[in-house]
């Protein structure tokens, strides 16, 4: 069995013919450890025929789960989270790619105890194009990581990961926060509470930045700032590690 899977939120975001879902697989595939396995979550995609054959060429697993409602990537996490069989999982975003030594510094971090998120580059689009027309190996040639724009420190996004105890004990993402990002500090913050070492990737391990987010677009831009705006009174509120005392993240055992 695997150490890790990596567990993939979607809806509606995975193209195989896009360029960045073609950049995440091969990155993944291009990984010099292989000691993981992909789960995607999808909650109702359009293309989920096109999804399913991306995913049985490319030996991913498969989950769906009926998101009728309005996009929710907290309650997608937890559903690959309870349903996975490797001791770690890290979450991350369909339009991620990752540099090919990533898994390969990860699993060095990885400890019962240790709770890993990591600095993110948005790799721009101006940059993405320069880099194909010159015929560069995003993945691989390191030139393109010091382009574009670096998320700061502070900020969470990209990826989070920890061992499958402190994914228990803190019952999973909070399903209360809806858009992008939000749900990873109000995660954080609750690892932190509940006495897990908060490990940063970029700093742990020294070296060029190995995780690079596709940048949303203007129209998701708007409606993640209007999330956000929701979710920050709820930010400032956290107590206690628990997202959701009744269960897990919101989510009754019938559903998963």
């Amino acid at each position: 069995m695997k150490q890790l899977t990596i567990v993939i939120p979607n809806r509606n975001r995975i193209d195989p013919s896009s360029n960045f879902t073609r950049l995440q697989i091969e990155s993944f595939n291009s990984q010099t450890c292989k000691d993981f396995d992909i789960t995607i979550v999808d909650g109702g995609s359009k293309n989920i025929k096109d999804i399913e054959v991306y995913c049985d060429k490319n030996n991913i697993t498969l989950l769906k789960h009926d998101l009728t409602d309005k996009w929710n990537k907290p309650l997608l996490n937890n559903v690959g989270i309870r349903n996975v069989k490797t001791p770690y999982i890290m979450t991350t975003d369909a339009d991620i790619f990752f540099a090919e030594e990533f898994v390969e510094n990860l699993v060095k971090l990885l400890a019962p105890n240790n709770f890993v998120e990591s600095r993110t580059q948005y790799a721009c689009g101006g940059v993405m194009a320069k880099i194909y027309k010159k015929e560069i190996d995003p993945i691989r040639n390191t030139e393109h990581r010091k382009l574009g724009r670096t998320k700061k420190r502070t900020t969470c996004g990209g990826l989070q990961c920890s061992h499958i105890d402190l994914w228990t004990k803190v019952r999973g993402y909070d399903e209360r926060y809806l858009g992008w990002g939000s749900e990873d500090m109000d995660l954080m913050c609750r690892m932190g509470i509940s006495g897990a070492r908060i490990v940063w990737m970029g700093e742990a391990i020294a070296g060029n930045v190995l995780v690079f987010h596709q940048p949303h677009n203007k129209e998701d831009a708007k409606r993640d700032l209007d999330d956000q705006r929701r979710n920050l009174g709820m930010l400032g509120s956290i107590r206690e590690y628990v997202a959701n005392k009744n269960g897990w993240g919101g989510i009754k055992d019938s559903d998963v």
